[in-house]
């Protein structure tokens, strides 16, 4: 049963790591970040939500404290989220924008010291030190030219792994008023209704005709948004050991960076992937870390890779 559990949070990861693919393909077609982030939000909400009424219908009810997490969920780390990172993946490209997302753990443990007190400990320091120096590298390659980044790009970059980085923050208070599947259905729901207004989602009529842009915008909601959440949940319902799962998930910032690289065509450097490894490799030091934290329930793949490393 554990097996199948590190199997599902692996099949998790590499769902997630796909999404760079739609999201290029999706602005190819015409669309604007905002519109992507509308159609994952979306369609992610609809399809989870279905799978919730078949699954566990009482996971669609929601308490008044329960509503406020989710509509603040919605809009932090849902809306918020995917504008940052597919406006990223759009101006710097998939590779890039993955690494800067995966700095999340700097943000997490400056939040938890700030909010919670919680001790950065010798081990967290290394894995943070180590999670900089591969994300510097990965964006960089190792050349210190400044003049060639785009700056605007890795602001984005990195407003997406601070509004990733709240997840588990939030998370601790919402998890004690509902249940995760709970909090993901309904912060999909909240971050599409808060994306409206710059998505303009009636415009987006015209893309009917297009059989493949449907195609894509349905990938979207169901492969790296809905799918990629039901592998993961239902992963670590089998009573797999958290302390790894943070570890096998981080699969998803591989194949971000191996799609950028070879089916996106974007620049591909031996020093970049060493600085993708050194990332990983600081994911597997946190775990030896005597502070980290085992939460009992997860509201998303960011809650528990990144409480983790808090």
């Amino acid at each position: 049963m554990k097996n199948k559990g590190y199997v599902l949070v692996a099949m998790a990861g590499i769902l997630w790591g796909c999404i760079g693919f739609f999201v290029d393909n999706l602005i190819q077609k015409g669309l604007t970040p905002e519109q992507v982030a509308f159609t994952r939000l979306f369609l992610g909400f609809l399809i989870l939500a279905l799978y919730a009424l078949i699954k566990t219908p009482d996971a669609l009810k929601l308490t008044k404290k329960g509503l406020i997490y989710s509509i603040i969920i919605g809009f932090i780390c849902q809306a918020m989220f995917n504008l940052c990172y597919f406006n990223a993946i759009n101006k710097i490209g998939v590779s890039v924008a993955a690494v800067l997302l995966y700095t999340s753990p700097l943000f997490v443990a400056l939040f938890s010291k700030l909010i919670y007190k919680e001790e950065i400990d010798k081990c967290k320091q290394i894995s943070l030190l180590l999670c900089f120096i591969g994300a510097f590298i990965a964006v960089t390659g190792g050349i210190l030219d400044f003049s060639s980044l785009n700056f605007l790009g890795i602001l984005l970059g990195i407003g997406a792994s601070v509004t990733y980085a709240c997840m588990p923050i939030i998370s601790k208070g919402a998890l004690s008023e509902c249940k995760s599947i709970t909090i993901i259905i309904y912060g999909f729901l909240f971050g599409a209704i808060l994306m409206i207004p710059l998505a303009k989602p009636w415009t987006m009529v015209n893309y009917i005709k297009d059989t493949n842009t449907i195609f894509l915008m349905l990938g979207l909601g169901l492969i790296p948004a809905s799918l990629a959440y039901i592998c993961y949940v239902s992963g670590i319902s089998t009573g797999i050991e958290l302390s790894k799962v943070g570890i096998i998930s981080s699969v998803e910032l591989v194949v971000s960076a191996i799609i950028g690289w070879t089916i996106i065509g974007e620049s591909f450097s031996i020093i970049k992937f060493f600085g993708v490894c050194l990332m990983i490799v600081s994911a597997v030091i946190v775990n030896f870390s005597k502070t980290s934290e085992t939460p009992i329930d997860i509201v998303s793949k960011e809650s528990l890779q990144c409480n983790k490393s808090i």
